[in-house]
């Protein structure tokens, strides 16, 4: 968890609540929340729709990113697990082999850690990272066997590193993938006219209404990170860890 990379933010939500604080007390100080006192019954109602309509499409946005930041957390895990399962059976060849197998895999884990875990949080592709892939698919493809046990164990270690290839191109397609724009709109939108409908809404007592308005966008504001930190997998406060990968380098 990386909470400093909040800490701006949450500066920023203080100063704006200060400001809605001090503008909610000079308007309590006109007959604004006297004309809205006359038309509480619209307000609730547009209250509970505008809520409702909001929940509806934030559980949605919630569970599609939910899943996919999962998605990423276990294409990382089966990935590791077949390059480990390549380390395991190049020990069965001869020691040459062995080591090159290692030193490709080792490599390629060396730069998903150091470069395409940044670059992946800034929504780019890191082609270093892909070439280094490339040529640990190489370096197994062109092992020679010199005994049919090997040639055995060769095969198997081709299915594996296609596999492991598999697992890569689908981490990486889901991990660029983002919210769409117009649903991001969309439900900032509905946030911003809940907050607006309470900062108008005609509380008998000035404190009762900005504790409420205040509570109600804490809410909003957590929510908000919720939603655009998980659909980041790679920036942010909670991520998907690395560890699988720095495993492979013991």
């Amino acid at each position: 968890m990386k909470w400093n990379a909040i800490s701006n933010r949450l500066l920023r939500l203080g100063a704006q609540l200060l400001a809605a604080m001090s503008a909610y007390w000079l308007l309590r100080q006109t007959g604004l929340y006297d004309f809205t006192r006359s038309e509480i019954e619209g307000l609730n109602a547009l209250i509970v729709l505008v809520g409702s309509i909001y929940s509806v499409m934030f559980a949605f946005t919630i569970f599609v990113i939910w899943g996919q930041f999962n998605d990423v957390e276990n294409l990382v895990i089966r990935e590791s697990h077949s390059l480990n399962d390549l380390l395991r059976l190049s020990h069965h060849l001869n020691a040459d082999t062995s080591r090159r197998t290692r030193r490709a895999v080792t490599n390629y884990a060396q730069m998903a850690l150091e470069s395409e875990w940044a670059t992946l949080g800034e929504r780019r592709r890191d082609t270093e990272t892909e070439n280094s892939f490339n040529k640990l698919v190489s370096s197994v493809i062109e092992i020679s066997p010199i005994n049919p046990a090997e040639e055995g164990i060769h095969q198997r270690m081709i299915d594996i590193v296609r596999i492991a290839g598999d697992y890569r191109d689908d981490r990486i397609t889901k991990s660029l993938t983002r919210i769409p724009p117009t649903l991001l709109w969309l439900v900032n939108t509905l946030a911003a006219a809940v907050l607006l409908l309470m900062f108008v809404y005609p509380f008998h007592h000035g404190l009762a209404g900005g504790a409420c308005f205040v509570l109600i966008a804490l809410v909003l504001f957590f929510a908000n990170l919720v939603m655009t930190d998980t659909d980041n997998p790679f920036k942010g406060v909670c991520n998907v860890s690395p560890q699988p990968f720095a495993d492979l380098l013991r």
